[in-house]
């Protein structure tokens, strides 16, 4: 497909044609010369693949849900800088197959100081498969496949894990920063962080769903998760316990 930027006068910035080939890419497409990283802190995706005649380099922030950073044309010429929203992610059970719906816009680079005015009016952009923001195989994320198995087992009721619980709140939004790295401090003492990423042996939380860990198995009072959940969370933390 070739793809042609409509040019604003002076302007040099990213047009709706960009968002209609993003929107348009397959996931087979978007793999082609990709390459994903996972930041240290399990925050942000460095992305950076070859789409169309484009070179495309954009860090996919978790914390904020936004998508940021340059598209270089592959035979020359000046970088568009691209900031994007992420305004509403349909998950799937195969986080490749999950659709993601953004709001963009481009600009081309700042001559000089103040740089004002020189972003296009906003586009929407979408749907865009997993497979192009998210590494290649990936299991399991927190939004699509974690985050359920919490919000059906208890884990987010006022009596068990929910506003106002003493000992740790799971509910949607809460989760992810509620264990990250968090160590347990409550009935059973300091037993580690709830979630080490990439290492679920050592992640307190899924201790608990095991019952390896010190108190009762989790969820309490409940029936033990099925294998199949066990792994999906298992994975989760394996693949760096993002806040995705």
């Amino acid at each position: 497909m070739d793809v042609r930027r409509n040019r604003r006068l002076g302007g040099g910035c990213l047009a709706l044609a960009a968002g209609v080939f993003l929107s348009l890419a397959g996931s087979a497409l978007a793999q082609r010369q990709s390459g994903i990283q996972l930041a240290p802190e399990s925050n942000r995706y460095f992305i950076t693949k070859d789409v169309g005649n484009e070179r495309w380099a954009i860090t996919y922030n978790l914390d904020d849900k936004t998508v940021t950073g340059n598209v270089f044309p592959l035979d020359g010429g000046a970088a568009t800088f691209l900031t994007c929203d992420v305004t509403d992610v349909q998950q799937a059970d195969d986080p490749a197959d999950a659709q993601y719906f953004l709001r963009c816009q481009g600009a081309g680079p700042c001559a000089s100081a103040p740089c004002v005015d020189q972003w296009d009016p906003p586009f929407d952009v979408g749907p865009i498969p997993g497979s192009f923001l998210l590494p290649e195989n990936t299991q399991s994320t927190l939004a699509g496949n974690v985050q359920p198995i919490y919000n059906r087992s208890c884990a987010t009721s006022a009596v068990c894990h929910g506003n106002g619980a003493e000992y740790v709140i799971l509910s949607t939004g809460n989760s992810w920063m509620n264990t990250y790295l968090v160590e347990s401090d409550g009935v059973n003492g300091m037993q580690g962080p709830f979630i080490a990423p990439f290492d679920p042996d050592g992640s307190f939380l899924f201790q608990k769903l095991l019952g390896t860990g010190e108190g009762a198995l989790m969820p309490f009072n409940g029936s033990p998760l099925s294998e199949d959940r066990i792994e999906l969370i298992r994975n989760w933390i394996l693949e760096g316990a993002a806040n995705n």
